[in-house]
């Protein structure tokens, strides 16, 4: 909980009056109104988040920018809209990215994703260019950035760890870049096994 002092809330009696930061969680809703489900919470692999996020992103007739707050075994805590867009492009803002990992008790990590309308998965110019930016400002904030996935038409979906965007990068949980297994996963937090 957090709380700021408001200088321009003067009361009467001089003194100032103290405003609540106050953050709820709500359960998300699709377009018409149902809870949305997820077959797991669980994402420790590029495919198994690409499978999710089609779920949250595979529809929107806009490209959206989210953010996937997760913890340390790699489960969904929260899940935030970062911006919306055009059909070909959307704003991202940085801080927005990082600000409800923050806010997101026991979050250590996220995925960035977003979804391209056209249904072609492949990242552009900009996508690569904020990869780099996110990856960056994610190092200087202690946040592990695990993956950007780019969600397209049905199964497709780019996944910037398993092109291998992402190897060999130090980040809160450890090395990131192969899994137990082998494969170019998220792996496993260091006291922490799957």
């Amino acid at each position: 909980m957090s709380v700021a002092v408001t200088p321009s809330f003067q009361s009467r009696t001089g003194t100032h009056r103290v405003r609540e930061f106050v953050s709820a969680y709500r359960t998300l809703r699709d377009r018409d109104g149902r809870a949305v489900g997820l077959p797991t919470l669980a994402w420790n692999t590029p495919r198994a988040a690409a499978s999710a996020l089609s779920r949250l992103l595979g529809d929107e007739p806009v490209e959206v920018f989210a953010v996937a707050c997760l913890s340390t075994r790699h489960r969904l805590l929260s899940w935030h809209v970062v911006s919306r867009g055009t059909r070909t492009s959307t704003p991202v803002s940085l801080p927005d990215v990082f600000v409800p990992a923050y806010l997101t008790p026991g979050a250590t990590g996220v995925i960035v994703a977003h979804n391209h309308p056209s249904g072609d998965s492949a990242p552009s110019a900009d996508d690569v260019a904020i990869t780099s930016r996110l990856r960056a400002a994610a190092a200087i904030l202690d946040i592990a950035l695990l993956d950007h996935i780019i969600v397209g038409e049905g199964e497709r979906y780019y996944s910037f760890r398993e092109a291998g965007e992402f190897d060999a990068t130090r980040t809160g949980l450890g090395v990131v870049g192969r899994c137990d297994d082998g494969s170019r996963g998220y792996g496993s937090a260091p006291g922490h096994p799957r």
